[in-house]
């Protein structure tokens, strides 16, 4: 993608995200692809593209635990202290809201399928056509050799772990 039209792209993303102020309490909103590539923000300075980044390809994750689970997200909401983070699935990427205070659920999650719908085809293009970031790159360390021996608490391939407990 020629760096024009990747201008071009993130600013018609930001221009569906914007639209998302229009709900009361909406602090800001970011778009990343599934590797964790910042495509748009509209939100406010204080926070870095890098910063948000690093928060999108943490949020991904979420999706992906779910993934594992085998449970599809479509959504969810991350609270923390009296902030959430609203986390929408679209092709490509996700969404995410930042919402400071109280809002209007129903408007907010109409809001964003409306907007997760209008900049999902963008989104699935930069997912596709964005060069790599250098981290992307950089081929994955192999893992560090245990220094301990194992504890008995290791799940088997396939069986997952809570507390120490088996589930199913």
């Amino acid at each position: 993608m020629i760096a024009s039209e990747a201008i071009a792209l993130a600013e018609g993303v930001r221009a569906s995200l914007a639209t998302l102020k229009d709900v009361h309490g909406i602090a800001g909103s970011f778009v990343c692809t599934t590797n964790g590539r910042l495509v748009a923000r509209e939100i406010p300075a204080l926070f870095e593209d890098a910063v948000l980044a690093e928060a999108g390809s943490r949020l991904l994750r979420v999706g992906e635990t779910f993934a594992a689970g085998g449970d599809d997200m479509d959504v969810a909401v991350v609270r923390y202290g009296e902030h959430r983070i609203y986390l929408k699935s679209i092709t490509g990427g996700m969404l995410c809201i930042v919402v400071a205070g109280p809002v209007n659920m129903p408007a907010l999650r109409m809001a964003a399928n409306l907007v997760g719908r209008r900049i999902a085809p963008a989104v699935a293009r930069a997912q596709a056509e964005l060069p790599p970031t250098p981290a992307e790159t950089v081929p994955p360390s192999a893992p560090a050799p245990r220094t301990t021996a194992p504890t008995g608490h290791e799940a088997p391939p396939g069986m997952r772990r809570f507390r120490g407990r088996a589930i199913e």
